[in-house]
């Protein structure tokens, strides 16, 4: 969105399209060297990522996924307020969250979603605008049931764990 332009919020027209749970299905990372790649670079979060997204009928947004392996007991058998710094960085770096109020707009590229970050996993996110492209997807099921995809790619180039810019595309499968 550009500076200085006033665009209408449209969470009422998006929002029985938005509101619920979603279970996150996949989240790859493609190559910045083209906007349309599909060059996979990685998928952080593997075969089976571990994310929640909560969208309350009024806008509320939380956000969460976590790298699977990470989420055991810490090796150490510690609580994590005490656990060596160690163990919890591991844990930590790999989990994303946050949750603030959304708003929904439309441009020339489609649909996007404006999160004013409340509280967040990194401090750095607190206060600032986490900006999602969105699609909204019905797709057919293995035994031919519907089920509802939301797609959201982060406006921001997110970084691969080697330090490499990727584009982020995450699917979320409505389950609430």
């Amino acid at each position: 969105m550009s500076a200085g332009v006033e665009r209408e919020d449209l969470w009422l027209k998006y929002a029985t399209v938005l509101v619920g749970g979603w279970r996150c299905t996949s989240y790859h990372m493609y190559s910045t060297d083209d906007p349309d790649s599909q060059r996979l670079i990685s998928k952080p979060h593997g075969d089976d990522p571990l994310g929640r997204v909560m969208i309350s009928p009024k806008g509320y947004l939380s956000a969460h996924i976590a790298r699977r392996e990470r989420m055991g007991p810490l090796p150490s058998g510690k609580q994590w307020i005490v656990g060596e710094d160690s163990e919890v960085a591991h844990v930590a770096r790999g989990l994303s969250m946050y949750c603030g109020y959304v708003s929904v707009y439309e441009d020339e590229k489609g649909l996007f979603w404006q999160a004013k970050v409340e509280v967040a996993s990194d401090p750095n996110r607190v206060g600032g605008i986490e900006e999602r492209r969105v699609r909204i997807l019905e797709e057919v099921a293995e035994g031919g049931e519907k089920k509802i995809v939301m797609e959201l790619r982060p406006k921001q180039d997110m970084l691969a764990d080697d330090g490499t810019p990727t584009r982020a595309v995450l699917r979320w499968e409505r389950f609430e």
